[in-house]
């Protein structure tokens, strides 16, 4: 029986990642610019409405618009979504002036009559560029705040998320005296920063804005088919992690809560006075990953004296996390960069081993605790302590890695998510550090595949 819910199941994921990756009408390539820049080239169906250039936000890639630009080829237009320095395939470092340079010089091999298409800090980098060079249309989404002395642009359309952040909530407004042509500023309802670009409304609006024809979108369908994967990986997994229950020990959750809020504060002091895992050159990423490291350092005394299980399932941990990354890559590549490679592939495996004490002793202090859901529970809390940690430490003596609290709330959906799908290698395993292998492996390969080289 689960070998016939297997087939079947693999059959929908594959399916699924079929539709979305087989495209004829979608290429990868390079702009032969200084610094040379990744994109994809999406051909219009139909009859050609005109050219886009389609630039992502801060430490996110051009997979993120990839919905988007699939939606604006649908409508006939010719899309080019371009990764920007340190994202994405990307080779260069980041910085925001090569990143504006980057821009300028895409839209310098692209040819004149452009519309572009920004989020966050490239509607930033399109506005500075604005001052400069004449656009035609515009599309600028929660643009970040950048000083605006005039946009030489015939029309702009700008979208912020009911919930976006406050800066951008305020700034957007003043952008109506600085242009020579039409602005029109529309909200998005109940979304925040980043969620409405994979909305199917808000990619319709924007094409009906356009001039394209809106009708004519698969925006929907592609969505389904990404949760069709996403949902028949989740069910292989329980298929095949499924166990027996985990041994209860005994644990005090109060001093063991205790215990993790020592381990903060001494990772906290510590980055406070140096951050110490700075040759990732990931940005912002270096602070959390020396967080994490001290943090599993200081609770390794206890890990070890907890610890008194032997290790014998080690390679299942590994299979298992092959898989995951696998079926990730395959389905999630749509929405997300998770290709490692180059100079990621040495910074995944420091990561890896970076993390791997935090996640042993998580096994040990916190995954023995029982019923599952109080384990749950208090990971929970500590992810949550984690963070709130962190986000002090950024925005008292680290500044440099502000960012983080942009994207803490990630995190922290990441470290449960890792929490529920390691409990089900737990169940399979009854092997606390095949359980952190697993999970460590998982987190690396996410944190050095999406966060940006500096």
């Amino acid at each position: 029986m689960r070998i016939c819910l297997t087939v079947a199941l693999l059959s929908l994921l594959l399916l699924a990642g079929l539709y979305s990756n087989l495209s004829e009408f979608r290429q990868s390539g390079t702009f032969a610019t200084d610094p040379p820049s990744p994109y994809v080239h999406y051909t219009p169906q139909g009859r050609e409405l005109g050219q886009i250039l389609v630039v992502h936000g801060l430490d996110s890639s051009k997979e993120m618009m990839n919905l988007l630009s699939l939606g604006l080829s649908d409508a006939g237009f010719n899309v080019y979504a371009m990764d920007l320095p340190g994202h994405g395939d990307s080779k260069v470092g980041f910085n925001a002036i090569l990143a504006g340079q980057a821009i300028n010089a895409a839209l310098d091999s692209l040819g004149p009559n452009t519309i572009v298409i920004g989020h966050s800090l490239s509607g930033a980098l399109l506005l500075d560029l604005a001052a400069d060079r004449s656009f035609g249309t515009m599309v600028l989404l929660s643009p970040a705040p950048t000083p605006v002395d005039g946009i030489r642009a015939s029309r702009v359309l700008v979208l912020t998320g009911r919930f976006d952040l406050p800066r951008i909530r305020s700034f957007v407004p003043r952008l109506k005296d600085a242009g020579a042509g039409s602005i029109e500023l529309q909200t998005v309802p109940w979304s925040g920063h980043a969620g409405y670009i994979l909305q199917p409304g808000t990619i319709r609006k924007i094409v009906a804005w356009l001039g394209g024809d809106a009708s004519r979108l698969n925006t929907s369908r592609r969505i389904f088919f990404s949760l069709l994967g996403i949902v028949s990986a989740m069910l292989i997994a329980v298929l095949w992690f499924q166990g027996s229950s985990i041994a209860s020990e005994p644990v005090n959750p109060r001093k063991t809560i205790l215990l993790y809020i020592s381990a903060c504060t001494l990772a906290l002091l510590i980055c406070g006075a140096g951050v110490v895992w700075t040759g990732l050159r990931l940005f912002a990423t270096d602070y959390l990953v020396s967080f994490v490291l001290l943090m599993g350092i200081a609770l390794t005394p206890w890990t070890i004296r907890k610890c008194t299980r032997k290790f014998s399932q080690i390679p299942v941990g590994l299979f298992a996390a092959a898989c995951v990354i696998a079926f990730a890559v395959f389905i999630g590549s749509e929405l997300v960069h998770l290709t490692v490679n180059g100079g990621r592939l040495w910074r995944f495996a420091a990561i890896a081993l970076a993390v791997l004490p935090l996640s042993f002793a998580d096994e040990v202090l916190l995954r023995t605790i029982r019923p599952w859901w109080k384990a749950a529970g208090i990971a929970a809390l500590t992810r949550i302590l984690m963070a709130s940690f962190m986000v002090t430490g950024v925005l008292t003596t680290n500044r440099n890695d502000a960012f983080l609290v942009l994207i803490v709330h990630f995190i922290v959906l990441l470290w449960m998510a890792l929490w529920l799908i390691g409990e089900l290698l737990r169940r399979r395993t009854q092997d606390p550090l095949a359980t952190a292998v697993f999970t460590a492996l998982i987190q690396a390969w996410i944190f050095a595949a999406v966060f940006v080289l500096t």
